[in-house]
């Protein structure tokens, strides 16, 4: 298996290089985040409780499965599903597991899918972005115009790099130093 307005452009970043594309259970809530965070189209099957149709939907669209399962993932391996069971707690731990699984993801946040609906995002252009901006109660006023927006369009969210952003960077540079020490 292999893995809107004017006032917006398509992302600058990349057209997607990142082609793995992941379904995960609903056990694995905060793993499709920070997936989406990483670039990756990542569905999260939180709604779906039959273990058949979630197999099904990872067969059919050709994405890695990742779940905590262990049955899901007998029946992955017999259909010839892709799939990798996740059995960390902690989030970094999982997204170590996946690398462990030879499953190269990127280790850096790129502004590319939402994180909470796995929309793509847009960069919001100078002019007429604004509006789009202040709409929004929770963007920083005194960055518009100053920093690069980035907006869901699916779902509207905004994002932007701010301290979360370098956040995420340190918890993620751990991972590539802890990587880096074990192939010297």
């Amino acid at each position: 298996m292999r893995c809107s307005s004017s006032s917006l452009q398509t992302n600058p970043y990349f057209s997607p290089p990142f082609t793995m594309r992941f379904v995960t259970d609903r056990m694995l809530g905060k793993l499709s985040t920070w997936l989406r965070i990483l670039g990756y189209d990542t569905v999260y099957a939180a709604d779906e409780d039959e273990d058949g149709a979630i197999l099904t939907f990872a067969e059919r669209e050709e994405r890695i499965l990742l779940t905590r399962d262990r049955d899901m993932i007998r029946e992955a391996n017999r259909r010839g599903i892709r799939c990798v069971h996740v059995r960390g707690d902690v989030v970094m731990d999982q997204l170590k597991e996946l690398l462990q699984h030879g499953i190269d993801i990127n280790l850096e946040p790129v502004p590319w899918r939402c994180s909470v609906c796995n929309g793509v995002l847009r960069k919001v252009k100078d002019e007429g972005g604004d509006a789009i901006l202040l709409a929004k109660s929770y963007v920083p006023k005194d960055r518009i115009g100053k920093t690069e927006f980035w907006v869901c369009n699916r779902c509207g969210r905004i994002y932007w790099k701010g301290s979360h952003w370098l956040k995420m960077r340190e918890q993620l540079k751990q991972i590539k130093n802890e990587r880096k020490g074990k192939q010297e």
